[in-house]
């Protein structure tokens, strides 16, 4: 059973808190505050509208992206607001992937000279992405990435990506300076306020902490926030076990090898363009009890391909 909810103030990294504080029409200019103190200059926020957050694609048969936040500025720039909980292996084409609606729907029937409106992805991150070093080299607190040449010549800037690591700030209050760095300190120690900080004492954090005072919500919303913590919390106890056992599977399967029943499914698996450590991770979570639903979305494996790999995994041990 996850925690009780003893805090003043709702957590924010959940989906209930996230949208409570920056998704709603009512608080769009925390949402404007929150941008502005990441955003360069020139892309500074003045006025914005929120969009529809289902976005359709061209073929009804498509897959559909669901945002948490989306917006659109005065000037014609779309802003995409991801809080993402728990780790998804392919955040970053999933990032990608949700770009593509608001470029494709700038387009327009007939004569058009395809100028684009710039289109930024935000993602606000409750775990660590960049842990392999060797990849990314250092880890920060907030990474961005735009469209350079080999030279580091810019192709364009009308696809920009910002990724916050809130677990990677540890500014104590003494440290705070910037419109950033106070945002990211709200967020990260919201939860854990039992009053307002000083150096908070502003009015667009003080109506924050407004807005996320869980006595000041009706009992529909209280619901549905115990909902929201309850779902993070069974996110993270799965990831945590997804972890564990990719740990695990693959010693074991450096050490030992597969049994024989494991090893016909995954094979088959594998025939279909599954990797070995994926169609392991599988096989060992559904051996743990987790539904394929779950499965599905911790590997970021389509699920019919995770029911197949499990059909076939029950199938080869009945022989």
């Amino acid at each position: 059973m996850p925690p009780e909810f003893t805090s003043i103030y709702f957590d924010p990294t959940t989906d209930f808190g996230f949208k409570k504080l920056f998704g709603e029409e009512a608080n769009k200019d925390l949402l404007m505050d929150f941008l502005n103190s990441m955003l360069p200059e020139k892309h500074q926020i003045a006025e914005l509208e929120f969009t529809k957050t289902e976005q359709l694609p061209p073929d009804r048969d498509d897959r559909k992206a669901f945002f948490d936040v989306a917006c659109k500025t005065e000037n014609g720039e779309t802003f995409i607001v991801e809080m993402q909980k728990s780790r998804m292996t392919y955040f970053m084409d999933r990032s990608l992937y949700y770009t593509a609606f608001p470029i494709q729907k700038q387009g327009v029937l007939g004569t058009w000279n395809f100028k684009l409106n710039c289109v930024y992805f935000i993602g606000v991150l409750d775990f660590e992405y960049d842990e392999n070093l060797e990849y990314w080299k250092e880890r920060q607190l907030l990474r961005s990435f735009a469209l350079y040449d080999n030279n580091q010549v810019l192709m364009t800037d009308n696809l920009q990506f910002k990724f916050l690591q809130l677990r990677f700030f540890n500014k104590e209050l003494h440290e705070l300076e910037t419109k950033f760095d106070k945002w990211c300190y709200f967020l990260r120690q919201l939860e854990t306020f039992d009053h307002i900080p000083q150096i908070l004492n502003e009015p667009i954090f003080m109506k924050a902490f407004e807005v996320a005072a869980i006595e000041k919500m009706d009992g529909a919303q209280l619901a549905l926030y115990e909902m929201s913590k309850r779902k993070k919390y069974e996110s993270q106890l799965v990831a945590e076990e997804f972890e564990r056992q990719r740990i695990e599977s693959t010693e074991k399967a450096t050490k030992e090898g597969l049994a024989k029943g494991m090893e016909k499914g995954m094979e088959k698996g594998m025939e279909k363009g599954m990797e070995l450590k994926d169609v392991l991770f599988v096989i060992r979570l559904f051996e743990k009890g987790y539904a394929s639903e779950a499965i599905s979305d911790l590997a970021n494996i389509p699920l019919e391909k995770v029911n197949k790999i499990i059909a076939e995994h029950l199938d080869s041990l009945k022989k």
